[in-house]
C-alpha cells in the first residue's frame, strides 16, 4: 500500500497534477469520546496545516457558487458526498452535530500556537489531544479570517433550514457548534468509530 501511494505521488508530480488531498489518512486519536478524531484535516500533510476547504457536500473543493441549489440539501456524513469518506475511506467521515457538541463540551480547550499557526489544543480526559488550527473560510473565491478563526463542517444539514449545515466554529477565547450557510468553504476534520 505504501509503495502504491509513493508511485501515485510520483506519477501525479511527473504529469504536473497538483494532488492537494492527502491520499493517506491521518491517525485516529482517542479523546475518550463516542468517536475517534483525526490528528489532521483533509488535505493537510500534518496537524498544523489547515488543509483544503469544501462547500457542504462538495468533494472536489472547487465549488464556489453562491447558489444554494448547487449544494446538497441532505446529510452527507458517511456518504459518497462526504470528503472525509471519499479521500480517506477506512470508516472516516464527517462528524455529526452531536459529535461536535461532545468535543466542545467534554474536552479541555487551550489556545496556543504551533509552528507559527494559531489554534486550539483539544485534550480528552485520558490525556490524548489533537490540534485544531485556524482555517478561515471561503466565500465565493475569497478566503476570510484565515489567521484568526476555525471553521469545520459537520455531515448534517440543520433540521430547520436545508440551506444551513452544522459546523464547529472557534476563535481565541470561544468555541461552539454553530449552523452556517452551506455555500461557505470550510475545513474538514474527520472522525471514525473506535472499533476500526
Amino acid at each position: 500500500m505504501r509503495l502504491r501511494l509513493i508511485i501515485m505521488n510520483v506519477l501525479l508530480t511527473c504529469y504536473g497534477v497538483v494532488a492537494w488531498c492527502q491520499v493517506q489518512p491521518g491517525n485516529a486519536v482517542d479523546l475518550g469520546l463516542s468517536v475517534m478524531w483525526a490528528d489532521r484535516n483533509v488535505g493537510a500533510m500534518g496537524p498544523v496545516e489547515a488543509g483544503r476547504v469544501f462547500g457542504y457536500g462538495d468533494i472536489t473543493g472547487e465549488e464556489i457558487s453562491t447558489k444554494y441549489d448547487d449544494y446538497v440539501s441532505e446529510d452527507v456524513g458517511g456518504t459518497d458526498r462526504d470528503a472525509a469518506n471519499h479521500y480517506w475511506g477506512l470508516g472516516w467521515r464527517l462528524p455529526s452535530i452531536s459529535e461536535i457538541t461532545e468535543l466542545v463540551e467534554r474536552c479541555q480547550w487551550t489556545w496556543t500556537q504551533r509552528d507559527g499557526v494559531d489554534g486550539y489544543v483539544v485534550k480528552g480526559r485520558g490525556g490524548n489531544s489533537i490540534f485544531l488550527p485556524v482555517t478561515g473560510h471561503r466565500t465565493d473565491s475569497t478566503m476570510c479570517f484565515v489567521k484568526t478563526r476555525g471553521y469545520y463542517w459537520s455531515g448534517e444539514i440543520t433540521s430547520y433550514n436545508k440551506n444551513y449545515a452544522g459546523a464547529l466554529f472557534f476563535y481565541k477565547g470561544n468555541k461552539f457548534q454553530k449552523d452556517y450557510r452551506k455555500i461557505y468553504g470550510f475545513a474538514i476534520r474527520p472522525v471514525r468509530e473506535s472499533f476500526f
